[in-house]
């Protein structure tokens, strides 16, 4: 993944009310996409609502999914989904989507 395929997802998820399917894509996408969308819907810039909406998905996908055990150091919500990297080298691209002082920068250019 690059910084601009994780910045893009993020934006859809959190202010365009993305929510994705996963039950079509193939094993390691969904392990990958699953754990995307558990750790940006940990994010304060969702409501209660989406976020309880992207944790079902996210729980859905999880459950479908053999287990997997990670030996990479990465944190502890990539490695219950089995994988050897995380969101962590993208972070830093991140930090400016996820306030909501962006959320509302968005508000006052549709108004």
């Amino acid at each position: 993944m690059t910084d601009q395929e994780v910045v893009k997802a993020a934006l859809e998820v959190w202010h365009q009310g993305y929510v994705p399917t996963l039950s079509g894509l193939p094993l390691e996408e969904r392990r990958l996409a699953g754990y995307l969308v558990d750790r940006l819907s940990r994010f304060n810039c969702l409501s209660a609502e989406q976020k309880k909406e992207l944790q079902t998905v996210a729980s859905d996908a999880k459950a479908s999914l053999p287990e997997r055990l990670s030996r990479a150091r990465v944190d502890g919500l990539a490695q219950s989904w089995g994988l050897d990297h995380d969101l962590r080298p993208f972070m830093k691209a991140l930090l400016p989507f996820q306030t909501r002082h962006y959320k509302r920068g968005l508000d006052k250019t549709a108004a």
